[in-house]
């Protein structure tokens, strides 16, 4: 089987399809930035206003003192009621900011996970847990300044610096040349140093990944950790790791500084040329105390929006980093994929053919050769053979989380890759060996089979698992929290819950892989006794090692090494002297071999 596989080509920008879900919010993000525009420009008026009561009230000989003060309140007057303006802008922008951005990301979030969920088992073999979920929340995090940064201050900061640059244009042409003659720097900031910025970005986002999917296996088999009291040599490792997203953070931070200085250079040096050159206008009486002052405060304010643009050149690259990584995940394609015109299976007889079929997980190293074999409707046929024969692998194939390399799988007639992924695994279940269980509480666990599922449905699927008895002894019974992968619970009871779900799903196909490979003898003949009720009547699978599950069967097929080496019921199989028949001694040689 070749790698996942990825969209050949990227439809458009990463950058463009993450805006592509700002498109339902369109209307937010236009009120948000014209509230914006509002806030940014109301405070010009207090320079222009200043102007006017230096110049033409203050220093007018024509006006009493009273009328002064007149004329004094009532522009001030208009400069509260302007502020009125922008307290009312700067909340509309706020509200209607996280609106749209909160429900962007909101959507971003819920696709990336449904698109992570569909992906093929061979996805997530090749990738830690912590990883994939480093990617989904602390990269989408990180993606969500870009919202509020670029779909909102850069039009908000660009249209301020517009009228600002007009302004001082409109002030004294010559003073605003001198006032941009350090804007080159700026630019050259944003040029060379904000590509630096989004590369040291992406390497530490990448190093938080690794971290994370460590941190998240170690945590999850802490008792491994504590029982080889490896807590000294994890504390290292991890000690190792930090160091190495240190190094990764300070070179970010190297560049993130050296963008600060450089502009804050330029933003702290052209007050001063401008007062150097403006005073001297003033002196020779080509430019007023009013004109200098109004200039300098526009000034200030032109600057403001070039710091922030500054500052966000950094957030966007960290933003831009992240957005990249997101967009990754989009263009991996799962491997199994349904056809467009999939055949939805709405009952099964469960009459199961592999007709040669050969599989690889990675090419050029096979896994199963020419398997061929039948199941007819109600038969149970056991799979056995050394670890890593290939039994595994078959169920995989049966519940389509891998298609094969060659051959074709028939249910009732059907080639699984004609049927529609959902119809074809609701008829199928599964009891594993490692069973998985969700936090939250027994009754959560066991409705993810049948949401609709009765209270009675409920505890005749718990009697008939052997599983009633614990359940009821629990102080909270149904509704008793289990904790993570149902820590609370023993190994046995965490089978027995399994194939009580597995009892409330009903399917016409089980599949059993090692499901009493490690209990004990108690909790092992508990199991075999709900799970010959729950085999009564349904095509299964049974994968196992110990041959004690499987001697019932009405086939039993031995597996080595990828191929199908023998086939037969138990009693054949012990007669034929083969593969089984060692197996069998190896586990029972102190067994009869005759069986009732």
């Amino acid at each position: 089987m070749t790698k996942e596989l990825k969209s050949a080509e990227k439809s458009y920008n990463p950058i463009w399809r993450f805006l592509a879900y700002a498109k339902p919010y369109w209307r937010f993000f236009a009120l948000a930035t014209t509230a914006g525009i509002v806030k940014f420009l109301v405070p010009l008026f207090f320079p222009y206003v200043l102007r006017l009561v230096l110049d033409d009230v203050i220093a007018n000989s024509t006006l009493s003192p009273h009328e002064k003060s007149l004329e004094v309140m009532h522009l001030l007057l208009g400069v509260l009621a302007a502020n009125l303006v922008w307290m009312a802008a700067t909340f509309g922008r706020s509200m209607f900011t996280a609106m749209a951005g909160h429900s962007m990301i909101r959507d971003l979030r819920v696709a990336l996970f449904s698109h992570v969920q569909r992906l093929s088992h061979q996805f997530f073999n090749k990738r830690q847990t912590g990883s994939i979920v480093s990617r989904v929340v602390n990269d989408i995090a990180m993606a969500q300044n870009f919202v509020g940064s670029a779909l909102s201050n850069v039009w908000m900061d660009s249209a301020l610096l517009l009228a600002l640059f007009v302004i001082l244009l409109k002030i004294n042409a010559l003073l605003t040349l001198v006032a941009l003659g350090l804007l080159p720097i700026f630019l050259f900031s944003i040029r060379k140093i904000g590509g630096r910025v989004r590369i040291a970005s992406r390497e530490v986002q990448q190093r938080i990944e690794v971290i994370s999917g460590g941190l998240q296996e170690k945590i999850a088999g802490v008792s491994i950790v504590k029982g080889f009291s490896r807590e000294r040599a994890e504390s290292k490792a991890f000690a190792s790791q930090a160091k190495k997203l240190y190094s990764k953070v300070l070179r970010s931070v190297r560049f993130s500084s050296l963008n600060e200085m450089l502009v804050g250079f330029v933003v702290l040096s052209s007050p001063v040329m401008v007062v150097w050159y403006g005073a001297n206008q003033v002196i020779q009486g080509r430019l007023t105390i009013g004109e200098l002052t109004q200039f300098l405060l526009y000034l200030a304010m032109f600057y403001s929006p070039i710091q922030r643009l500054s500052d966000l050149n950094v957030v966007l690259s960290n933003a831009l980093a992240a957005i990249e990584r997101i967009f990754e995940y989009f263009d991996i394609q799962p491997h199994v994929t349904e056809r467009p015109d999939a055949i939805k299976l709405d009952t099964t007889r469960g009459h199961i053919i592999f007709e040669n079929v050969h599989f690889e997980y990675e090419s050029g190293i096979p896994i199963l050769h020419d398997i061929h074999f039948e199941i007819k409707p109600g038969e149970t046929v056991a799979f056995v053979g050394p670890s890593g024969s290939g039994k595994s692998t078959l169920a995989n194939l049966v519940m389509r989380f891998y298609d094969p390399t060659s051959g074709a799988i028939y249910l009732d007639s059907h080639d699984l890759r004609d049927l529609t992924l959902a119809s074809l695994r609701s008829h199928i279940g599964i009891v594993n060996q490692e069973t998985i269980l969700f936090s939250g509480t027994i009754l959560e666990n066991l409705l993810l089979a049948n949401p609709t599922a009765s209270s009675q449905e409920i505890e005749k699927a718990l009697e008939a698992a052997n599983a009633l008895e614990f359940v009821d002894q629990m102080a909270e019974g149904l509704w008793s929290e289990i904790g993570e992968r149902g820590v609370s619970l023993s190994g046995g009871q965490r089978q027995r819950i399994a194939i009580a779900r597995a009892f409330l799903k009903d399917p016409q196909i089980l599949i059993l892989d090692e499901a009493t490979s490690a209990l004990d003898s108690r909790s092992e003949h508990l199991i075999q006794d709900a799970l010959s009720r729950l085999l009564k009547g349904r095509t299964s699978i049974v994968i196992a090692h110990r041959l004690s599950t499987v001697i019932h069967s009405d086939r039993i097929i031995s597996l080595n090494r990828g191929r199908i080496e023998e086939t037969g019921t138990h009693l054949q199989l012990l007669e034929q002297g083969g593969l089984y028949a060692q197996l069998y001694q190896e586990q029972f040689f102190h067994v009869p071999r005759n069986v009732d």
